[in-house]
C-alpha cells in the first residue's frame, strides 16, 4: 500500500451543505484515498481492517468513526468478501461534509463551539464508543428521508451528541497528520512511501537518509522535528500496526508474524508490541480472536 493516497471527490450537491448516503456492496472500495470533506461512517454490516493515517486496526459492524479532512484512509474487507459466490455484504451509512460548512454567521453561535472543536479533533480521526454510536445511529440512518431544515437540524443534533460523548479516542498520530497538512514536503513523501512499501524488510536509517540526500544525523533531526517522533518509532508503529492485522486475519503464530513484519528478533518484537498495544502478542491473540 503506497502512502501516496488518491484524491477523491465527495462533495454535496449545490443545494445541500452535506451528503448522506447508504452504501451496500459486496465489499468496500479497496482504495487508499482522501478527500477534503469530513466523513462520518457507521458500519452496519461488514468487517475487516481499516487504515486511517498510520493506524491499522480491525473494524466490525456497529463501529462509528469520523474521519477528518484530507486524512488518508481505506476500509479493507476480509478475504472472504472477495471469494467467488460470497453472499457477504458491506453495508454502511456515510455522511460527507465540508470542514467549512459552519463558517458563516451561524458559526458564531456559542452553542456550536463544541461542534467546531469536534471538527478540529477529527483531523486525527475519531472512534466513538458503542454507546455513542447507538445514540446517533437512528438519526444517521434517517437523514436520507429528511429535507431542508429538518435535515440540517437532525445533522446538527448528531454532531452535538458526538461532541459531548465521553470515551472518544483518536485514531491516527499527530506526526502523520501534520505531514499531510504541509504542502509539498517531497522528502517526507519519499520516506513514508519507502516505509510503506518496504517495512517488512530490513530498513536501515542510513539507507533512508541516502534516499533523501541527507546524512544520518541531519535526517534524524529533520524527521523528529517534522513528525514529533523518531524514525525508528515511526517504523515500529507501522510494523506493529500491521502485526495486529496479521495476527487477526492471517492466523499466523507469533514467531512467524514477527519475521513477516520485519523483525529478526522475537524479544524485540514482543517489547515493541507491548509498548504500542499495551499488552503482549499472546494476550492480544487471546482477547481478539473469536
Amino acid at each position: 500500500m503506497s502512502v501516496k493516497a488518491t484524491l477523491l471527490k465527495r462533495g454535496a450537491s449545490p443545494d445541500h451543505s452535506f451528503s448522506a448516503s447508504k452504501h451496500d456492496f459486496p465489499h468496500f472500495l479497496k482504495v487508499w484515498h482522501y478527500h477534503t470533506e469530513l466523513e462520518l461512517v457507521y458500519t452496519k454490516k461488514s468487517e475487516g481492517t481499516r487504515f486511517i493515517g498510520d493506524n491499522i486496526s480491525r473494524f466490525q459492524a456497529g463501529e462509528l468513526v469520523l474521519i477528518g479532512s484530507n486524512l488518508p484512509h481505506m476500509f479493507q474487507n476480509d478475504e472472504a468478501y472477495f471469494e467467488e459466490n460470497s453472499e457477504l455484504r458491506a453495508e454502511a451509512h456515510v455522511v460527507h461534509f465540508s470542514p467549512a460548512f459552519l463558517n458563516t454567521s451561524l458559526g458564531e453561535i456559542p452553542e456550536l463551539r463544541q461542534i467546531h472543536l469536534l471538527i478540529e479533533k477529527a483531523k486525527l480521526g475519531l472512534l466513538f464508543t458503542r454507546e455513542a454510536s447507538e445514540k446517533v445511529t437512528p438519526l444517521i440512518m434517517g437523514l436520507e428521508e429528511l429535507h431542508d431544515l429538518e435535515r440540517m437540524l437532525s445533522f446538527l443534533k448528531i454532531l452535538s451528541v458526538l461532541a459531548q460523548a465521553s470515551g472518544t479516542t483518536t485514531i491516527a498520530t499527530p506526526g502523520f497528520v501534520n505531514h499531510f497538512d504541509q504542502a509539498g514536503d517531497a522528502k517526507l513523501d519519499k520516506v513514508y512511501d519507502h516505509v510503506m512499501q518496504h517495512f517488512q524488510e530490513d530498513i536501515k536509517v542510513d539507507d533512508v537518509a541516502d534516499l533523501v540526500s541527507m546524512n544520518k544525523s541531519s535526517f534524524c533531526r529533520y524527521f523528529k522535528k517534522t513528525t514529533q517522533k523518531t524514525f525508528t518509532e515511526f517504523l515500529n508503529e507501522v510494523r506493529i500496526g500491521f502485526a495486529c492485522k496479521v495476527l487477526m486475519e492471517k492466523q499466523m503464530g507469533i514467531l512467524e508474524t514477527s519475521y513477516y513484519c520485519g523483525y529478526n528478533n522475537i524479544s524485540h518484537f514482543n517489547r515493541q508490541f507491548k509498548k504500542k498495544v499495551k499488552m503482549s502478542p499472546s494476550d492480544y491473540l487471546r482477547t481478539r480472536r473469536p
